[in-house]
């Protein structure tokens, strides 16, 4: 590779999945009208609608001016429409910072119908000079009428620190249908971008709703019979958990979707290119790996260098999935610097296909 070369993402070090050759896209880009968000974390509710967090947004249309919101997304691409349920105003308007920091929205799921919404605190993605955004004392909240309103914002975390602030919960089909058992699974990571590994926490589905810790318990790696082990969560504990997914710098905050066409787990991951590059935010690479169990292993699918207008945190909504998921729509937004397009800082949705060895 010459020096005028663009940087290429780093090497994953899982081997390429011998069930899924990669994928194909089989739509344009489709950019929702008048959006103006990111992260659009995605959810199947009971009453079949998908429900969508959005973080420093404007919302559709100037709906709202919000550091996270929630909204409804009705129909399928490319007839969907999105509309605001809830600016979430307790958790302040856009940039508004609470004590050092602001809240951002993580994981959405409805579970028996009930919405379930992670939010934490953000440090500003340059606000430290490795320009990692920095992630802390996350918290679960519900809803009982599909977003309209929420249980109380909590006064002292739920996980404090960073090491479980970007709880995304593993999705399955409508209303949590499909479920593999009787917990509720929710993968972490310890910033939003380019951070090192994510861990993985269940909660049992009956106990979910008392939003306690102490119901929480941590993936801590294979026993000797190679079945996954499990200890307590405890606040302040170390080394409770070992990670289920590691590479350095190029693991962000994301999600894990479960794929009945192919029996697997997928995770879409996603960094920026070149931080310590002339423009350190023009770049991001998508991965996407398959897996049995959301504690792996991993096997690498996909390997996108230029991930659409610098996307990022990608969502796979399962309402939109097509032969159980052998085809599915995509979910992202893109370029929050806003510096080259305030076009790309929006809803977008892509088709995409498996294609199966």
């Amino acid at each position: 590779m010459s020096a005028a070369d663009p940087k290429a993402p780093p090497t994953s070090p899982y081997p390429r999945s011998k069930l899924i050759k990669g994928i194909r896209w089989l739509s344009e880009p489709l950019r929702y009208p008048g959006s103006h968000g990111d992260t659009w974390s995605c959810t199947w509710a009971d009453d079949g609608h998908i429900y969508s967090t959005a973080d420093d947004c404007h919302g559709i249309e100037e709906s709202n001016n919000s550091n996270l919101a929630v909204f409804r997304v009705e129909g399928a691409p490319p007839e969907h429409r999105v509309a605001l349920v809830n600016p979430m105003d307790a958790y302040g308007k856009l940039g508004y910072h609470d004590r050092a920091d602001s809240w951002k929205a993580d994981g959405l799921i409805c579970v028996d119908g009930v919405l379930y919404m992670a939010v934490s605190q953000h440090s500003g993605a340059n606000e430290y000079g490795d320009l990692v955004q920095r992630t802390y004392d996350a918290s679960i909240i519900k809803s009982t009428d599909h977003g309209r309103t929420w249980s109380p914002k909590r006064r002292d975390a739920m996980f404090p620190s960073p090491r479980f602030s970007t709880p995304f919960f593993v999705q399955f089909g409508r209303n949590y249908e499909g479920a593999m058992d009787g917990f509720v699974y929710a993968v972490s990571g310890t910033s939003w971008n380019n951070g090192n590994y994510l861990t993985l926490g269940r909660v049992p589905r009956e106990k979910l709703g008392a939003l306690e810790a102490d119901d929480w318990e941590m993936y801590s790696g294979l026993s000797s019979d190679g079945e996954p082990a499990w200890k307590p969560y405890r606040a302040g504990a170390f080394r409770q958990e070992q990670p289920v997914f590691k590479f350095r710098g190029s693991t962000s905050m994301t999600g894990m979707h479960y794929v009945p066409a192919v029996d697997r787990f997928l995770l879409p991951e996603w960094a920026y290119v070149d931080l310590d590059g002339p423009d350190p935010w023009a770049r991001t690479f998508l991965h996407l790996y398959e897996a049995p169990k959301p504690w792996g292993p991993w096997s690498l699918v996909h390997v996108e260098e230029d991930f659409g207008k610098a996307w990022y945190n990608p969502s796979l909504p399962a309402k939109w999935f097509e032969d159980g998921g052998q085809r599915m729509w995509m979910v992202c937004g893109g370029d929050f610097t806003q510096s080259r397009s305030k076009e790309d800082y929006a809803f977008f949705a892509r088709k995409l296909e498996l294609v199966l060895a």
